[in-house]
């Protein structure tokens, strides 16, 4: 399935947020939702784009260079 407009807008909020949760109320979804696109998106490019700890999530390395093309890409 090719990455669709939903799961990097979720992505960019999840980012900006840096909370699951946050984004899923933004969004009216679940955490759990959230935490799925996010999965499948992490599938779908080969790369983990977050750390996820306890009760909170990061960016990694890589999330964070993808984050600043996606943010261009949904400006424009």
């Amino acid at each position: 399935m090719p990455m669709q407009l939903r799961g990097l807008r979720t992505f960019c909020l999840a980012a900006q947020y840096l909370s699951f949760k946050q984004t899923a109320d933004t969004l009216c979804l679940t955490a759990s939702a959230v935490s799925h696109q996010i999965s499948d998106l992490e599938e779908e490019l080969g790369v983990k784009l977050f750390t996820r700890h306890t009760r909170a999530i990061s960016l990694t390395d890589k999330g964070a260079q993808f984050y600043q093309e996606v943010q261009r890409y949904l400006q424009a």
